[in-house]
């Protein structure tokens, strides 16, 4: 044990005499280092396996260095590889000492499914949108903020979450908010923690953005820098959602259309048939508040067939203008024929009659 640092020994020597039983491991972790501090090489976190374990925690400062000897449980290491939680603390980790070798084993199963789920496209996806939600929770306290540093913490949590975001989808992650290329791309091991040397691919403008933020002395800049950010991620982001299954163009768009229900979209047409009749009549009769509710409602619809049943996505409310009510009528009807038009080249008959007499005398 000549070669390990003293505090390193004096924990491993506090944990065989006190604590054998109860800790599972003790880890060491690379990245968090800054200035030769040896922040987290030392010793990072241990692993209880008891609850009297939990009682090796201990913080105290050497010459101007603090250091924080706590528990993470093997739950908390879960998260971590659910990337709920740091991912460094399983990837920078270093095994400074182990209970049994089940111990090790468990600790390297959980850093190979961290890795495993960093390389699956599915889950990346899914933990970046999670990241932009967020950011857009926060972004929504940002907008009424007026004291600039105010402004300026919370755009750097907001920026964090989003240089998270892109890290996931370049299959990787960071514990900071990326503000360059150069603070990116630092490939020091001591310097992780600040750093993500695998982030290659990012948002337009995201690093020229991410500077101005730290150029920006006025609280509105700042504001609309953030919203750029938000902007520019979240269509990167979504333009990289990943299929479901890897399958040529043909086969994803014969795919796309076996699993479309066309019965369904008839059913939807028929529910939402109604709201198509209400705004031609808001619209013949200039009610302008009612024509706009009911134009908004049916887009939400539109866009939603647009994902459930891989319509084309159409456009209503960019005919809206409420000196001219009879742009959103015609726009409304030429959709309502492109509905029809798709459900009559389904062979998918609408359930439709011309008046209450008609639908007696055939359903009886």
């Amino acid at each position: 044990m000549k070669n390990i640092h003293p505090l390193t020994k004096w924990v491993i020597n506090k944990i065989e005499k006190e604590y054998k039983d109860d800790v599972a491991l003790l880890i060491g972790i690379k990245g968090h280092s800054t200035n030769g501090d040896g922040h987290g090489e030392i010793f990072d976190f241990f692993v209880p396996a008891t609850e009297r374990g939990n009682q090796l925690s201990e913080t105290f400062i050497i010459d101007g260095v603090g250091h924080d000897l706590y528990p993470r449980s093997w739950e908390r290491l879960e998260n971590s590889v659910n990337l709920n939680d740091m991912p460094l603390v399983l990837d920078g980790a270093t095994i400074l000492y182990y209970r049994s070798d089940d111990d090790v084993k468990r600790f390297e199963e959980c850093k190979k499914r961290l890795h495993e789920n960093l390389h699956n496209d599915t889950f990346v996806y899914g933990k970046a949108l999670e990241c932009m939600d967020k950011a857009l929770e926060i972004y929504r306290s940002l907008i009424f903020e007026d004291k600039l540093y105010r402004v300026r913490s919370e755009a750097d949590c907001i920026h964090e979450w989003l240089s998270r975001a892109v890290a996931y989808m370049n299959h990787t992650y960071t514990e900071s908010p990326i503000y360059s290329e150069s603070q990116a791309y630092n490939e020091e091991a001591e310097s992780r923690i600040y750093s993500c040397p695998e982030m290659k691919t990012v948002p337009d403008g995201f690093f020229a953005n991410a500077r101005k933020l730290l150029e920006a002395q006025d609280a509105n800049v700042l504001k609309d820098t953030i919203f750029a950010l938000l902007k520019t991620t979240r269509s990167f982001i979504l333009e990289r959602k990943p299929d479901s299954q890897a399958a040529t163009s043909a086969d994803k768009a014969a795919a796309n259309t076996a699993k479309v229900d066309y019965n369904e979209l008839a059913a939807w047409y028929q529910e939402l048939s109604l709201t198509w009749r209400r705004v031609r009549y808001f619209c013949q009769n200039n009610m302008v508040e009612k024509a706009y509710t009911d134009a908004c409602y049916l887009q939400e619809e539109l866009l939603y067939i647009a994902q459930e049943f891989k319509v084309e996505e159409l456009n209503l409310l960019d005919s809206f203008d409420k000196d001219n009510l009879s742009l959103l009528a015609d726009r409304a009807n030429k959709i309502e024929k492109i509905i029809q038009g798709i459900l009559a080249d389904h062979k998918v008959k609408i359930n439709s009659y011309s008046s209450v007499e008609d639908f007696l005398a055939k359903r009886g």
